[in-house]
């Protein structure tokens, strides 16, 4: 079992991995085609089998994180959207500096819009003040953007990192199936590329001055798990499950027929750590990668 750190610098040697910047990854060859395979596998498997496909947009209105209250959960992990202002004056400085790199900085309009930390946002956005008048099941991938500082790590935390979803709205019993389901998908899929997984109940991490016990309340209700991959001696969440209550209904107006609002829930693949568990266990040539079987996922109920 290779180590994360030893996984990068074979990948580095080749060639096969570079960075742009701290945690902004890019890669070609074996290890490419093999991060393809991976997010096909990841896609069918959150897909459920009755997913309706979704491309999102490619940045979240800044309005939209206000609504899902991100400001005082996770502000530690957002990236804005910013562009130069338009006057002339601001432009021209640009253009002519000897330093347009820092005076490009300078001359960023404010934001209003945010490089999504999650692709989920954009479904409930989409939904505001819909009635559903049946469950809904939408399987959707984007980059996702989380600045987490000296935590940067190659393929492992990524500043932006690829994130595959299936989001379930209806009723609390058709979203805790939809999330069992998904639970035991992500097993099968650990289970077709000979990865020993396990399954451990968790918490997201919230910023600490504005928690107000959240933590411990999603810990006591068992709203999140995460599958968890051996890399070396550690182990990293390659896929979590959550489930939102009526939180999001609430907060985007997205309600039942009998006007309640309609609970949540997600499934969530990390594509690098998938790519990143199979290269500490199997080794970063791909000659000795084992083949990968086609899997028979859990269908989803009638």
């Amino acid at each position: 079992m290779r180590s994360a750190d030893r996984v990068v610098t074979e990948l580095r040697a080749r060639g096969e991995l570079w960075e742009a910047a701290p945690g902004l990854v890019g890669l070609r060859g074996d290890t490419l085609v093999l991060y393809e395979l991976i997010e096909r596998l990841a896609a069918e498997s959150a897909g459920d089998g009755v997913c309706e496909p979704w491309r999102p947009p490619a940045a979240l209105a800044l309005s939209t994180l206000v609504r899902a209250r991100y400001f005082e959960s996770f502000p530690q992990w957002l990236t804005l959207a910013a562009h130069l202002r338009e006057d002339a004056a601001s432009l021209e400085r640009v253009a002519r500096s000897t330093d347009p790199a820092t005076d490009a900085c300078d001359a960023c309009a404010p934001a209003d819009a945010a490089l999504p930390p999650a692709v989920c946002y954009h479904v409930y956005a989409a939904l505001a003040g819909r009635v559903l008048e049946q469950p809904l099941q939408v399987t959707t991938q984007g980059t996702c953007w989380r600045h987490e500082g000296d935590a940067l790590r190659p393929l492992a935390r990524g500043w932006a990192f690829t994130m595959r979803e299936g989001v379930c709205l209806g009723d609390a019993d058709v979203v805790t199936a939809f999330r069992d389901r998904g639970i035991a998908r992500a097993r099968t899929l650990a289970a077709a590329l000979s990865l020993d997984a396990r399954l451990e109940e968790a918490t997201d991490p919230f910023f600490r001055p504005t928690a107000r016990g959240r933590e411990l309340l999603q810990r006591v209700k068992g709203l999140k798990q995460e599958l968890r991959l051996p890399v070396g001696d550690d182990t990293v969440a390659a896929a979590s499950f959550n489930l939102h209550e009526g939180f999001f209904g609430q907060a985007f107006d997205i309600r039942l027929p009998d006007g309640s609002p309609a609970a949540s829930g997600c499934v969530a693949y990390g594509i690098e750590r998938w790519l990143l568990a199979f290269l500490a266990a199997h080794g970063t040539s791909a000659r000795g990668w084992p083949a990968v079987p086609s899997i028979h996922l859990p269908e989803a109920a009638a």
